[in-house]
């Protein structure tokens, strides 16, 4: 089940070949059992020696913990839970004096180590998700089948997301395990940095999020000297008019997954609109129309908070639940206003939520440079009153915003999410908008 040959490469910039690679993970392995060592926590910038370390685990038996940072909470899960941390500097000693007989190393797909995520507890409190390795390698199997993409090492994965998070787990490290694909080493959290790593491979993939891609010049003259095979986006909603520029000015496969550390992978689309779920992935919904999964990887059927309409065997995202509200008797979805307003010419991005005082729609909204020119010869009221009539071409009434706040950038985190907290603040705080 292998797909890298021996002198094939796991990692460029320095490049590492895959028999070095297998070396030194049975060397980590037979440590990791001398040592006696039940459980790791993993805290790597280089995901290259992640995958290593992660593969020896898998062969030890050596449980996997995964923090999403290093605060002190998470210091002190790693003390109670793990025999040791295992980073960077770790990895360039240990295990580096023994002397490893096997030719040949075997991954088992069906092995049952365990991997613990923690999550960062942003909307609540935090969760620890347990996988074991075979369920993670089901999953990446399945995002093979996915996706149209070919096996082999002159393909190379370039990414802006961290590899403590299930996302950058499965793509950044479990994907080119599977393909045959090299690995990038760092996590690249900026637009240039991917575009100079991407310039010294053969072909590249992107695996990304909206937070990174809605901030890439298209128009960057070395952005079109990569040889880019295609982009994966996750971690929330691309904007259609940014993956449609993307898949236009770029002429590369721009593929959004979507999933969630609960579920896994869960489906795919190339174009707006329909999700098409993974081969192995059974979907429907409970009473509420939210989607429900079942897979392979996952040990019972995982109901979602997500809104759905099922269309054949795809289906359409209406957004959470939560964020399908009743004004007065109209049940209206935040997120299709979200969608209608981003379609709008002044609109690069914007954030639709329930007023905090008053039981009405709010709409944040970033302005492109042609939406911020217009406000500032033409004012504020008369942009309201294009924007309004806008939207009453596709929302009734009471689906209009009544309240509404401009801005040029929003303060979307690295899951490109809104906070609540910045929400209320700049709707309960009356400021004069500044570009």
């Amino acid at each position: 089940m292998n797909k890298h040959q021996p002198n094939s490469l796991i990692a460029i910039n320095p490049e590492w070949r895959w028999q070095d690679f297998t070396y030194r993970c049975q060397q980590i392995s037979q440590q990791l059992q001398q040592d006696n060592i039940q459980s790791a926590a993993f805290w790597f910038e280089d995901a290259a020696n992640y995958a290593c370390a992660m593969l020896a685990c898998f062969d030890a038996k050596t449980r996997i913990l995964l923090p999403p940072n290093l605060l002190d909470e998470n210091q002190e899960w790693i003390r109670d839970n793990a025999d040791m941390l295992f980073d960077d500097n770790k990895f360039n000693t240990y295990g580096i004096s023994q002397v490893v007989d096997k030719k040949d190393f075997f991954i088992d797909k069906h092995c049952q180590t365990e991997i613990w995520l923690k999550t960062s507890g942003s909307s609540g409190q935090p969760k620890i998700m347990l996988k074991t390795a075979e369920k993670m390698w089901q999953e990446s199997e399945a995002i093979n089948q996915s996706l149209p993409f070919p096996e082999g090492d002159d393909i190379h994965v370039v990414s802006s997301v961290s590899a403590q998070h299930h996302y950058g787990l499965s793509y950044r490290v479990m994907l080119p395990l599977t393909m045959g694909w090299s690995i990038g080493r760092k996590q690249l959290p900026y637009p240039e940095y991917m575009i100079a790593e991407s310039l010294i491979a053969k072909q590249s993939i992107w695996i990304s999020s909206p937070a990174l891609l809605t901030h890439l010049n298209l128009d960057e003259p070395q952005l079109h000297q990569c040889r880019i095979l295609g982009i994966l986006s996750s971690g929330g909603m691309l904007p259609e008019e940014t993956a449609t520029a993307m898949r236009t000015k770029l002429k590369t496969k721009t593929i959004e997954g979507y999933g969630s550390t609960e579920t896994g992978v869960i489906a795919f689309r190339e174009q707006a609109g329909l999700w098409t779920p993974t081969p192995v992935t059974k979907i429907g919904v409970n009473e509420e129309n939210a989607l429900w999964v079942e897979s392979p990887w996952l040990e019972h059927r995982e109901q979602t908070a997500d809104g759905v309409e099922i269309i054949g065997n795809q289906f359409n995202l209406l957004g959470r639940i939560d964020r399908i509200v009743k004004f007065g008797d109209k049940r209206i979805s935040l997120v299709r206003i979200e969608q209608d307003l981003l379609k709008h010419p002044y609109i690069r991005d914007c954030y639709v939520a329930q007023h905090p005082n008053h039981l009405r729609p709010a709409a944040w909204v970033e302005l492109n440079e042609e939406g911020i020119s217009f406000y500032l010869q033409k004012g504020r009221a008369e942009l309201l009153k294009q924007l309004r009539l806008y939207l009453s071409k596709t929302q009734e009434h009471s689906g209009l915003p009544r309240f509404w706040r401009f801005t040029n950038r929003l303060p979307r985190n690295s899951q490109f999410k809104i906070s609540r907290a910045d929400f209320d603040a700049v709707f309960l705080h009356e400021k004069e908008e500044q570009f």
